[in-house]
């Protein structure tokens, strides 16, 4: 894999949104540059250096013009902007949670691997931005931007993406979201149907007899992420749909690792009337909650069902082989890195939101 890490960065302020003047420019099919330029009372060449962060732009004009920008929806013509330098061949990828968060995840890394897959077919190489620390999430995306180094970034979702996705539309970067992406209007963005593939699972269980279905839910160290939001959606509507309440005492907490998802189960299995089964939001967090049940010499799945989600390699070789919704990582990073490819040489994409489908394998957990 050509990956390369590094270190990254530029914050940006925005003033006020500008309210008049504005909705004009908007009706419009897509701004230009001349709109930018005519709403901030500036030249076209002004605001060509702003969106190149050339140093000689005063930090007052740099602010207004950047706020005109967003207030616009502008999007630079990335063909433009690769006239004054060559474009790189390079592609960032901006991982907002420190890099060993993101090595001990197998289907992170086979996201990276659809990515790089994909970079080598466009002659490009891979550049990985990550957060020095869990709280500095932002820096991920303002080292990228201060260093001006890829032609466009592909991000994974987190709970800080919003805020660094607004300023790479600031500057005018192209990117796609591998994840939800509600940022901004014109976000692109790749994700698997998680809704489905919890529903599927769910309704597994349901059908296997369960009415108390423990659920290990997950949050990372700066909040929720939409993908486990919409499983637990699916979750909920597999439980009205089999008429069954949802109890929260049955649901718990992880954080997407083996043991937080023993953690989690212990706790399940504290409770006064124990589930019958354990549907965990991620494999690892599902692997744990085995080796709690194994712990308490309770057998899987005789006394108690474990479904997971990601289908990762280790879930079909697991004791026992685990059940398991199937997302394809591999495919998810190829078609999100296809969208920027398109996005950095100004082709139209036709979808902004790509779902990929969620399909349940059934094995001996369950």
């Amino acid at each position: 894999m050509n990956v390369h890490i590094t270190d990254y960065t530029s914050l940006l302020l925005l003033t006020p949104s500008l309210e008049q003047g504005v909705q004009l420019a908007k009706a419009k099919k897509r701004a230009t540059i001349k709109d930018v330029a005519a709403q901030a009372g500036v030249s076209y060449q002004t605001v060509s250096r702003v969106i190149n962060n050339h140093p000689s732009v005063k930090d007052d004009t740099r602010q207004r013009v950047q706020a005109v920008i967003e207030a616009l929806g502008f999007r630079p013509n990335l063909a433009a902007r690769s006239l004054p330098r060559r474009r790189s061949q390079i592609i960032g990828l901006i991982v907002p949670y420190e890099a060993d968060q993101l090595f001990r995840d197998p289907n992170l890394i086979a996201q990276i691997g659809g990515i790089d897959a994909e970079a080598n077919a466009q002659g490009y190489n891979l550049l990985l931005s990550t957060a020095g620390h869990s709280n500095q999430a932002v820096d991920a995306y303002q080292r990228f931007i201060r260093n001006q180094v890829a032609d466009g970034a592909l991000v994974l979702e987190t709970p800080s993406m919003q805020a660094g996705n607004q300023l790479l539309a600031q500057q005018g970067y192209p990117y796609v979201s591998i994840g939800y992406d509600t940022t901004l209007p014109q976000a692109y963005c790749v994700h698997s149907n998680d809704r489905d593939g919890a529903y599927q699972a769910t309704s597994h269980l349901i059908q296997k007899g369960h009415h108390r279905i423990g659920v290990i839910n997950a949050r990372t160290a700066g909040g929720a992420i939409g993908a486990m939001g919409e499983r637990l959606a699916g979750f909920c509507l597999a439980l009205e749909e089999g008429t069954l309440a949802f109890d929260p005492e049955l649901a718990v907490q992880g954080d997407l690792t083996r043991p937080s998802g023993q953690l989690a189960a212990q706790k399940l299995l504290a409770l006064k009337e124990p589930p019958t089964a354990i549907f965990a939001f991620n494999d690892r967090m599902a692997m744990g909650a085995i080796r709690a049940l194994h712990e308490a010499r309770l057998r899987v799945p005789q006394d108690v069902a474990v479904v997971g989600f990601d289908d990762i390699g280790t879930a079909a070789d697991f004791s026992p082989p685990l059940t398991t919704v199937r997302q394809s990582g591999r495919q998810m990073g190829q078609m999100a890195a296809q969208m920027l490819f398109k996005l950095i040489k100004g082709e139209t994409v036709s979808d902004r939101e790509v779902v990929l489908p969620a399909e349940l394998i059934i094995r001996h957990s369950s």
